[in-house]
This record gives structure tokens, sequence and C-alpha cells, in this order.
């Protein structure tokens, strides 16, 4: 009988076609990886003015410039590489980052059953469900970071407490994100991918099977 928390047979690992001979494997365009760079260089400038200005919402100071001039280098930044650069690209990873599909729920539901058991043989895509929950959250805690930032300015820093919440859960979801990138074993090695576009087919093939398999249909396809 199958056990409550054994996954389903598309979540279970498969041979791939490919060699894991420890060759790399494309994971993320120029585009994209700019892009996510001037994303965080903009977003940490304007954290740490965020806290230089306290609950001071005085236009025309240093801080208070370069705190309205970095959020709004963001919404621009990613004008600039939708239009200029590969939009398919920061397109298709958004999708992947953004939307749970059936294996994702399969996990998501088998972890929540049983949540001491880790199955290491789940055939994620591009982003495990992890990734995307910590996503949806930063974005979320992004959004009402700016509305409550603006309800602050407007009403002169009556808001300021609800601004500052939001800016502390940002700082801890971003730091949640730099230990995955830096020191969180598993995901580690992830990180060559952001900086110089690939990371080992080995790491893929164990923890994003589906997508490696998926990308490397999509090449051989592309080559005849």
């Amino acid at each position: 009988m199958q056990s409550a928390v054994t996954p389903p047979e598309h979540m279970r690992s498969r041979p791939l076609f490919v060699h894991l001979d420890g060759a790399r494997t494309d994971r993320f365009a120029l585009t994209e990886r700019l892009l996510h760079w001037w994303t965080v260089s903009m977003f940490t400038i304007a954290l740490l003015t965020g806290f230089w200005m306290g609950n001071e919402f005085e236009t025309g100071t240093t801080q208070f410039n370069l705190h309205v001039a970095s959020v709004i280098l963001i919404g621009a930044g990613i004008v600039v590489a939708l239009v200029f650069g590969s939009a398919r690209s920061v397109l298709r990873s958004l999708k992947a980052l953004f939307i749970f599909d059936r294996v994702d729920v399969a996990g998501i539901t088998a972890r929540l059953k049983d949540p001491l058991h880790r199955r290491g043989d789940v055939r994620w895509g591009k982003f495990n469900p992890g990734q995307k929950l910590l996503a949806w959250c930063l974005l979320a805690s992004v959004v009402a970071l700016v509305l409550t930032g603006i309800s602050s300015w407007q009403t002169g820093g009556d808001l300021y407490a609800h601004h500052q919440l939001a800016a502390f859960v940002c700082l801890a979801l971003l730091c949640a994100h730099v230990f995955m990138a830096l020191l969180n074993p598993s995901t580690r090695p992830a990180l060559p991918g952001m900086v110089f576009g690939t990371v080992k087919r080995s790491w893929a093939a164990k923890h994003h099977a589906e997508w490696l398999e998926r990308q490397e249909t999509s090449r051989r396809a592309g080559s005849h």
C-alpha cells in the first residue's frame, strides 16, 4: 500500500537522459542577473536610507532623496530590463517563481502530513516551493513597505510604526534569502547561476530535475 506521504508518480525521481559528468548548464540569462543585482542594490539602499531617516519624513534631505530615488530606480530597472533586455527570459523565470504547479502542491501536502520526513527524490521545477513562498512573502512585504511609506510621508510620519514593521519584515526575509544563497549547503551551489549564469548539472539534477530535463529537451530540440 502506498504511504500517505509518498509522492505521486510525477514527483518521483526518474533517470535523466543527460550525463551528469560535472558539466554545467545555463540557469539565468544576463538580463535576469543584471536585474536581480540591480534590484538588490537599490533595495539595500532603500532600507539603509530608511533606517537612517527614522521617523523624519522631511523632503529635500539627502537621505530622503536617496530613499525615494532608490525605490523609483527599482521600477526603472524593471522597465529597462523588459524593454532593452531579454523580456522573455525574465517573464519566464517570474512565471516559474510565482506560480505553484501540481508538483509543488503535492510536495507541500506531503510535507504537512509528515513535517519531519524530508524527501530528496521530488522532481522540482526551476524553483522549489520554499523559494516560491519566500518570493511571495518578499513581494507582499515590499508592497506593504511602499504603501506604508507613502502613507507615512503624506501624514508626516504618523504611520511610521507600520512602515518600520514592514521594513523589519523585509530585512528578515532578505536575510533569509542571503542565508540560503551563501550558507545553506543544499542551496549554496545555486549562487553561481545568479553570478555567472550557470550551475553544475549534477546539482540541478538532484534539486531541480524537472527543470533540468525540460532545459535539456529544449536545447536538443533547438539544435535540430
